[in-house]
């Protein structure tokens, strides 16, 4: 079962880590996107998780074009799929 991660600050992210699995999906909202320029924070992560950041939080903090190739920009109606995809969603 795949579950969606909403994670909306970076001191939450050591909560988070203890339950991400390589089939989950990660999606960095609110402040939380400051993670991409974090250079620890994708080595932290499992092996195939995948990673998004709202694309509208990234551009609010100017941190658009700093995002990495591993994370993908999403927009809101992407992240509403992402949800509707996944077999529950947690939120931290």
């Amino acid at each position: 079962m795949a579950t969606l991660y909403q994670l909306n600050a970076p001191y939450k992210l050591a909560c988070c880590l203890k339950l991400l699995t390589a089939t989950d999906r990660l999606v960095l909202i609110e402040s939380a996107v400051a993670l991409v320029v974090d250079t620890h924070f994708l080595k932290q992560l499992p092996v195939g998780l995948k990673v998004f950041a709202l694309n509208d939080d990234l551009q609010a903090r100017g941190l658009l074009n700093a995002c990495p190739a591993a994370v993908q920009a999403i927009s809101d109606t992407q992240w509403v799929a992402e949800s509707l995809e996944a077999d529950r969603v947690c939120s931290w």
